[in-house]
């Protein structure tokens, strides 16, 4: 076979294979990847009035789910999080949230305030809240 024909060959087979891991990795991201994977759902940015109206809080969150059925219920849900997560906003200070105890706490807060509005618990629902940005100003 000649060297040109064997080199598009395997130019060819690589890109298939460089293609599929793609594919297979995106699928899994997008929740396709079965129970304990890390299904990750993210949620649209969170802009917020603190406490005394004079500072905001800009919140980009992602949730990672514990089972793939959660998934639906907070596509379905979105409005009682949004309302869920303003409240818990508001209602906090910036000095509540500057420190990295206080990040912590408003985590744990984040999860039981998005499981409630889904109404499953951490084993059937969010098991995990990844904050991807927060900026306060």
């Amino acid at each position: 076979m000649p060297r040109s024909i064997e080199f598009i060959l395997r130019s060819c087979l690589a890109l298939l294979f460089l293609t599929s891991l793609m594919v297979a990795a995106n699928a899994n991201a997008q929740g396709g990847g079965g129970e304990g994977t890390g299904l990750y759902k993210k949620l649209e940015p969170f802009t917020v009035n603190l406490v005394g109206l004079r500072q905001v809080i800009q919140l980009s969150v992602t949730l990672k789910l514990a089972k793939a059925e959660a998934g639906e219920k907070v596509s379905l849900y979105t409005p009682a999080i949004r309302h869920a997560m303003i409240i818990l906003l508001s209602g906090k200070t910036a000095e509540q949230i500057e420190t990295s105890e206080g990040k912590h706490l408003l985590i744990k807060e984040t999860k039981a305030a998005v499981n409630k509005a889904i109404e499953l618990d951490a084993k059937e629902g969010v098991a995990e809240v990844l904050f991807e940005s927060i900026i306060i100003q």
